[in-house]
């Protein structure tokens, strides 16, 4: 009896997370169109561009598809940490020391079977996100650092020594004006899926890897103890759960998906690393996870939902007069409302507390 009311309550939860994500999208898509009407001269056809062509053929779809495919594992990163009760803000800069590290194994290890050397570069990477991820993990663990100005500041260091290292070191001498590595071996590219779907493969990877972390979280002892530490850390404590291991456990964990990220897009869209090619996708790694409330399937969608709206941008800005950072007010608006969702049970469960007090 007492399982069947807990299953009806995470129910209800549930269908109240989505409710109100919904809602949030809804109301932000809705105030975005009516910003396109007091600022455009043909607001018709500029929401038409926005909301309907990125489906009108195959190209945007595979463009959409493409698009999706990081979002979906920086979403998984950011999910992941927030799930334990942890704010990796540092998916970005993780992000790209998967990435890079990924380019360097790829141009300057030779002499290897191709498929070796595709398994070899990919681990490379994951462990290269995993390990700069882990350095606020310990930092937490050991030094009770909080992890949010940790893993900010080694965005910055991350973003600063690659951008170094691409622009001296590791710098195509053919690649003119454009700061960029030498470009990868052919045979280390993402083909396309099929001979009709020419979006890259690495969907392939991000859809697997959504799996992957629904029987982690959902189905796992791991799992179920990174989610008791991020419910109730003091409970988990008494528990007898080793929390400082969880914890760097969660970056590590975080940190590979977020390498993995930046792999599958330097080898599935700019076949090198060049400097500053994704100064947005940590931010919106954090933003999918919020919206998606944690939940890998929620990841998969909503990552979609924001590559449908990046190229319903870009179609708008080529066709009418409205730019497509607009795309970008409506993110604003729906951080804003989730937000809000977010911090009503604390404000509640502070006032209350406070009422306790008085009362006392």
């Amino acid at each position: 009896m007492k399982q069947k009311i807990k299953n009806l309550n995470m129910s209800k939860k549930n269908y109240t997370n989505i409710l109100s994500t919904v809602l949030s999208i809804a109301i932000a898509v809705a105030l975005g169109c009516l910003l396109i009407v007091m600022v455009s001269d043909e607001p018709l056809a500029a929401i038409k561009s926005l909301l309907f062509q990125p489906l009108s053929n195959a190209f945007y779809i595979n463009s959409i598809i493409n698009k999706a495919t990081p979002l979906i594992l920086v979403g998984l990163s950011a999910s992941v940490a927030f799930k334990t009760g942890l704010f990796n803000m540092g998916v970005q800069g993780q992000f790209y020391v998967g990435a890079f590290m990924a380019a360097i194994a790829a141009n300057y290890i030779v002499g290897l079977p191709k498929v070796l050397h595709v398994l070899l570069v990919f681990i490379i990477a994951v462990v290269a996100g995993a390990i700069y991820a882990s350095v606020a993990g310990a930092l937490k663990s050991y030094f009770n650092i909080n992890e949010v100005v940790t893993t900010l500041m080694l965005n910055y260091i991350a973003t600063l020594v690659t951008s170094g290292m691409t622009n001296s070191y590791f710098r195509d001498p053919d690649s003119g004006g454009v700061i960029r590595m030498h470009y990868i071996p052919e045979y280390l590219e993402l083909g396309s899926i099929s001979s009709t779907i020419t979006a890259h493969a690495g969907i392939v990877i991000a859809v697997v890897m959504v799996v992957v972390i629904h029987f982690l979280m959902a189905h796992s002892v791991p799992g179920y103890r990174m989610k008791t530490v991020g419910q109730n850390k003091v409970f988990a404590q008494y528990g007898g759960l080793n929390i400082k291991f969880i914890t760097i456990f969660c970056f590590v964990v975080s940190g590979a998906l977020a390498g993995l990220a930046g792999t599958i897009e330097v080898f599935g869209m700019h076949r090198s690393f060049f400097d500053d090619f994704a100064r947005e996708m940590g931010g919106d790694g954090l933003i999918i996870a919020l919206l998606a409330s944690n939940n890998p399937v929620g990841v998969l969608l909503i990552s979609f939902f924001f590559a449908y709206l990046k190229i319903g941008g870009q179609i708008m800005q080529q066709n009418t007069d409205v730019s497509r950072e607009l795309v970008l007010i409506i993110q604003v608006i729906m951080i804003m409302l989730i937000s809000s969702r977010i911090l009503t049970p604390y404000l509640n469960k502070r006032r209350y507390a406070k009422e306790v007090g008085k009362s006392v």
